[in-house]
């Protein structure tokens, strides 16, 4: 199976390093941005088959960026890693609206993403 390219869009800047080292490290290409705007540019420039996406973020938020997303490339698949919590409202809303995953931060291990990655990978 070919590795998929990914791009990651966190205002976190600790967590998106980390997840370019780990996948890096791993044979994946991928590419981070620390806003949602260097996000889009990635997007568009690279034509991930993967956007790993924060929810809450300044500017325009995941949520937003997921809908931009599936308009212009409904082929990518979006998955969000966010710490928001209500109650599983937002992952439900998220995954009608396109989401690939959803998965709760902190992550318990990066395997677990990997593991998403990989499988959606077998569905392009």
């Amino acid at each position: 199976m070919k590795k998929p390219t990914i791009v990651a869009i966190d205002d976190e800047i600790d967590f998106i390093d980390m997840l370019e080292n780990y996948f890096k490290l791993r044979g994946y290409k991928i590419d981070i941005a620390s806003s949602a705007t260097q996000g889009l540019e990635l997007i568009n420039n690279k034509k991930p088959d993967i956007v790993i996406l924060d929810l809450k973020m300044p500017g325009i938020n995941g949520e937003e960026l997921l809908g931009l997303l599936k308009s212009k490339r409904p082929k990518t698949k979006v998955i969000f890693v966010s710490a928001f919590d209500d109650a599983g409202k937002t992952k439900i809303r998220l995954l009608n609206a396109g989401a690939y995953a959803y998965l709760d931060k902190p992550l318990s291990s990066l395997r677990e993403l990997k593991k998403v990655i990989d499988k959606a990978c077998k569905k392009r």
